[in-house]
């Protein structure tokens, strides 16, 4: 079409210029020279707008009246200058180097609250603890609140309060996470003294279940860190792969799949998934972590085929908000978090 348009443009075009050259000064001779001539304009302009970047399209009728009065009042060398100025508005933006991505770091993937919320205000005790200039017996207050909440609800802020300025403040934060962490690890010496003894295997079993249990709650309440943390690991991987040996048992398989997650170690997670599934345990409670892992092994359609089979999850903040980010339908916006 654009072509045609070209064609009978120039046709007009040249008709006009041969009129120019025939003897004769009437009137009606030039009258005929303009028609053709904005006959031949007009054309042009309606192709030239075709080839016209998407962007400047807009309004259309402004477009068409700028070329048409640029190519009839400047014959030919409006033409030029036309193509001119439409090659250089496709070729300038292309210019710019400017980088649309940017890197951002890996994003966690979590299924519990992440809230303390056993009876107090979370965000009231933190801004409370967190505020040096609050009064000491506030925040004291504050800090016997937090110590009858869940170690993996206060465990990170009681970390924070052992570089306190404040002495009474950083002897009790040290004091609660020293008694809850001691209060776990008296019971594993103790089964280990009661595994040493034992000979029985059907005995011995149960022994190293319940020691692999008490050590993931030293690492899942966030009581050890650094090296321990990592002996902890090892000592959950251990007992349960004892006790593993001795029978099978579909909890000790999903602990040892959230292990494997948290590792990184994707083959011997879906390992354990599929044999905690394969002895009957709860395929809702297994979803999130099976779509965890399909997310470590960026197989993303699958995390959002688990995420809509999952439903609804109004008990559990992050696992909704992370079901809502992968449910969005295409074109929506991403949800930050508050990531």
């Amino acid at each position: 079409m654009v072509s045609k348009l070209f064609y009978y443009a120039a046709f007009f075009e040249l008709s006009s210029i041969g009129v120019l050259f025939i003897q004769s000064s009437s009137l009606a001779l030039l009258l005929s020279y303009f028609l053709l001539h904005a006959a031949g304009s007009a054309l042009l302009s309606l192709a030239l707008s075709f080839i016209v970047p998407a962007r400047y399209r807009k309004p259309r009728h402004w477009l068409l009246g700028y070329l048409f009065a640029f190519n009839f009042f400047i014959p030919l060398a409006g033409l030029i200058c036309a193509v001119f100025a439409i090659l250089l508005g496709a070729w300038m933006p292309r210019m710019k180097t400017e980088d649309r991505f940017g890197k951002t770091e890996q994003p966690r993937f979590t299924t519990h609250r992440n809230h303390e919320g056993t009876g107090f205000r979370g965000g009231q005790v933190r801004a409370q603890l967190g505020n040096a200039g609050t009064p000491l017996d506030l925040r004291m207050k504050a800090l016997v609140a937090v110590q009858d909440a869940p170690a993996r609800a206060s465990g990170d802020l009681l970390r924070t309060l052992l570089a306190d300025p404040a002495d009474d403040v950083r002897l009790l934060a040290y004091g609660i996470l020293d008694g809850k962490e001691k209060g776990i690890s008296q019971r594993i010496l103790a089964l280990e003294q009661e595994l040493d003894k034992e000979t029985r295997a059907a005995r011995r079993r149960p022994l190293h279940k319940q020691l692999a249990e008490l050590h993931w709650e030293l690492m899942f309440q966030n009581l050890v860190q650094g090296d321990m943390l990592d002996f902890s690991a090892d000592q959950v991987r251990r007992h349960a792969e004892a006790a593993l040996r001795e029978g099978d048992d579909a909890g000790l398989w999903f602990m040892v799949a959230r292990l494997e997650l948290r590792a990184h170690r994707t083959a011997e997670a879906e390992h354990a998934i599929g044999q905690a599934r394969r002895l009957g345990f709860a395929g809702e409670r297994l979803l999130p972590y099976l779509a965890e892992l399909r997310f470590q092994q960026r197989r993303y359609d699958e995390v959002r085929r688990l995420f809509a089979a999952l439903g609804e999850q109004r008990a559990i903040p992050a696992l909704a908000q992370a079901r809502a980010y992968w449910l969005r339908r295409p074109g929506t916006p991403s949800m930050e978090p508050a990531p």
